[in-house]
């Protein structure tokens, strides 16, 4: 500090300039520290809102050059997730519903058998995004207050997240002023692109809960799939690289329709991905997919078939895959 002091009387006799330089400096320093710390505690109070509210709401989800789809959401919250009940349901195409129920999810669709999976929330609803201490994020992600808006006719503060590398999207997420639920969140790529965008068209704060409550209590759920965390067969390989804050949250192995499949699934707590061995020999050439913001990229590893799937930009996607290692190879160097 004292070093400053003695630069600034430096700077004093050459120039007035400098001072007011630096002010600005200091100023927009300080002001940007400001705007975090809201940004930071608006997106907490979303992600509270989120689970602990009652609220019913219709919302819109559409892909980039991609036709709009409409849901259905009824949520009913609680402070610990295992009691939280929602209701998903697809308003176009087939009546697929997803219930989430005692830590359980379960999905009917009618051109496919129905299943349960253990699961605290119904993913097919709000993105990985919402569900954060957005505090343990901020080495990985800037969190920007851009002001006050408005959309589903209702008052909202406008919070961008944007990561501080090229590996992964940014995000922008309006924050309702009287609910904080979110109202509208936008993936956005490197050229600001939106790449998926979720959208609220109303919502209830007062829907028939206990009707709504009958409901799920009265339903016949299917049964569980078959899911085990040990003999995991990508035991035999690790990811050589991964994007900054990653890390593995799960490893198991599923049947799922008679096919056995093991998976690992990881995360930095905003974005995720996992990775799929077919236990069955495979030979085919590399495939990549995007729907959206949802890379899908299949290749070959030592005869079996790898499928990764994230919500990651195709070159991550991709320079995950081509770092898939074997341990055995390791060693034996």
């Amino acid at each position: 500090m004292n070093f400053l002091f003695s630069l600034i009387k430096i700077k004093l006799k050459q120039s007035n300039n400098f001072i007011i330089t630096l002010f600005f400096i200091l100023s927009s320093t300080s002001a940007m520290a400001e705007g975090t710390s809201e940004a930071l505690n608006l997106l907490n109070k979303m992600g509270k809102a989120v689970q602990t509210s009652d609220y019913q709401i219709h919302f819109v989800s559409q892909d980039k050059e991609q036709f709009a789809s409409t849901f259905e959401y009824n949520h009913l919250g609680a402070a610990k997730k295992e009691n939280i009940s929602a209701q998903l349901l697809y308003l176009e195409g087939p009546a697929k519903e997803i219930i989430l129920h005692n830590n359980t999810t379960s999905y009917f669709q009618p051109d496919n058998p129905s299943f349960s999976i253990a699961s605290s929330r119904i993913t097919e609803a709000f993105p990985d995004v919402i569900y954060n201490d957005f505090n343990s994020l901020v080495s990985i992600y800037n969190f920007i207050l851009l002001g006050k808006t408005r959309t589903a006719n209702r008052g909202a503060q406008l919070v961008k997240i944007i990561a501080k590398d090229k590996d992964r999207y940014s995000y922008v997420i309006w924050i309702d002023d009287e609910t904080y639920l979110p109202l509208r969140i936008d993936l956005i790529d490197d050229d600001n692109d939106i790449v998926n965008q979720f959208k609220v068209v109303d919502i209830d704060t007062n829907f028939d809960a206990q009707k709504f409550k009958n409901y799920i209590g009265n339903q016949s759920y299917p049964i569980l799939l078959s899911i085990e965390k040990e003999n995991n067969l990508l035991d035999a390989w690790r990811l050589a690289w991964l994007p900054k804050g990653f890390k593995e949250i799960a490893a198991y192995n599923v049947n799922f329709y008679g096919s056995d499949i093991a998976t690992k699934l990881f995360s930095d707590g905003v974005f995720s991905f996992t990775v799929n061995v077919s236990l069955e020999q495979a030979s085919q050439p590399n495939q990549l997919i995007q729907q959206g913001g949802r890379t899908i990229f299949s290749t070959n590893f030592d005869n079996k078939n790898i499928i990764i799937i994230g919500n990651l930009p195709e070159a991550t996607i991709e320079r995950i895959a081509q770092n898939i290692v074997e341990k055995s190879s390791e060693t034996s160097r």
